[in-house]
């Protein structure tokens, strides 16, 4: 149910958004509005305001249009001066343009919320346990490593190493990765990441075999971990001899351990060290668990007012702009497999797993999702906004109209491209939940 809602609410919002900035563009420039529309099919809601404009939710929630007095639809809309297509090429570019331009404005303020509303937190891009025979230990990666750069572009935290292992996804080269080690040297580890290219449902660390280091932050005085010995910027590498990758598996397996001696190996200045602690048995409510006392560490915080949180949410912006971007070219360039192309099913699942997390990673899910809206909305396919602004742009230049033929034709194309990647995704969908 959550899936479904949250689903719903996201499509709901972008293709409001986007077909708003359309509505206000026609407004502006004195066009006659039809029709508002939020999804296609059977109008579940309607009412028609003072201007003539009706405005529909539709039963499936799939996009979304807003429809102008068009003299190419209605002959007897000839003339009229809130006609669409009469109105100076420079005025449609407008229109269509506006749509994606609201989709980033949205994405925007979503950003610059989030970070008024929970600033930003990035965790220090510190190597665990690295899986043996892997791509990562074949470069040479190791516990302890603290990751630098990554394609020669700075990196401050796990996200923006993401980032780039996107970027460099479906290339033949290998990354450059240049690391602190953990003795205090300075090391490039050449990583090969075509394993995740070649599989995209894995997580990315996970195919290249590497795993988030356990820091150990505040350690509380007195408890299990203090007398054990153990201290603020520890990295925990070991659990009774088993590797520990991620701060979950390692809290559970304590929690699970209460008034069990545990022996952890930890790596200190570039050193392995042996403790020994036990968990003290704690009880909320009628649960029991083992606690040994420490803080995640790792983790820089920034809180922003509003204006610095403009600045920090155009950085965002960018950067998610920058990876959508190249993800659709690597797609048309065949760099990635179609196969990887998802559809609503796909959305759904996404949009339900985020919101289960909670209202900022929902929130940060729905400005992601606009600015690809956004962005596929500005290629240059008819049917498509871009389209439309393509060939506008060309009937400035050229100053007069395009042949009312070939605009048909390259309709028909536009409609059979978009038709077709949309059956493709839909399809990719079927088979990842069927296989």
């Amino acid at each position: 149910m959550l899936t479904l809602l949250a689903f719903v609410v996201t499509i709901v919002i972008i293709v409001a958004f986007h077909e708003w900035g359309h509505f206000l563009a026609m407004r502006a420039f004195g066009v006659r509005v039809l029709t508002f529309s939020v999804g296609f099919g059977p109008k579940l809601f309607r009412f028609t305001d003072k201007k003539g404009t009706e405005w529909v939710i539709s039963g499936i929630p799939l996009g979304g249009y807003v429809k102008p007095l068009d003299a190419r639809e209605d002959e007897t809309a000839q003339g009229d001066p809130g006609e669409f297509s009469s109105k100076p090429a420079w005025q449609r570019v407008i229109t269509y343009a506006a749509g994606p331009v609201f989709n980033f404005i949205l994405a925007m303020l979503i950003y610059w919320l989030l970070m008024v509303g929970f600033g930003q937190s990035r965790m220090q891009a510190v190597v665990g346990p690295v899986a043996p025979g892997t791509v990562a230990e074949q470069a040479g990666f190791a516990p302890g490593d603290r990751i630098l750069e990554a394609g020669g572009t700075a990196v401050e935290g796990w996200r923006p190493f993401y980032n780039e292992l996107i970027l460099h996804l479906g290339e033949k080269e290998k990354l450059p990765v240049t690391v602190a080690t953990a003795s205090g040297d300075t090391a490039v580890r050449e990583l090969d990441t075509s394993p995740w290219s070649a599989d995209l449902e894995k997580l990315p660390l996970d195919a290249l075999g590497i795993s988030q280091a356990v820091l150990i932050g505040e350690v509380v005085e007195g408890s299990a971990a203090d007398q054990a010995g153990l201290l603020a910027g520890d990295q925990v590498i070991a659990l009774d001899g088993e590797p520990v990758s991620g701060w979950q598996a390692w809290q559970e397996t304590i929690m699970a351990s209460a008034n069990q001696t545990l022996e952890l190996t930890v790596l200190r200045d570039g050193a392995m060290r042996r403790f020994a602690v036990t968990p003290e048995t704690v009880t909320e409510g009628e649960q029991s668990f083992g606690r040994i006392g420490v803080a995640m560490g790792g983790i820089y915080q920034q809180q922003f007012g509003a204006g610095g949180a403009i600045v920090a949410a155009a950085e965002r912006f960018a950067e998610q702009s920058e990876v959508v971007w190249a993800s659709l070219v690597k797609l048309v360039t065949g760099k990635l497999s179609l196969d990887n192309l998802g559809g609503p099913i796909t959305i759904a699942q996404v949009a339900g797993e985020s919101a289960s997390y909670g209202i900022a990673s929902f929130l940060a899910l729905l400005a992601y999702l606009s600015i690809t809206l956004g962005i596929i909305n500005l290629l240059p396919v008819p049917m498509l906004d871009g389209g439309w602004i393509f060939f506008g742009i060309i009937e400035m230049i050229r100053g007069r109209s395009l042949p009312e033929r070939f605009l048909m034709a390259a309709q028909g194309v536009g409609l059979t491209l978009v038709i077709s990647f949309m059956l493709l995704a839909i399809y990719n969908d079927l088979v990842k939940q069927f296989s």
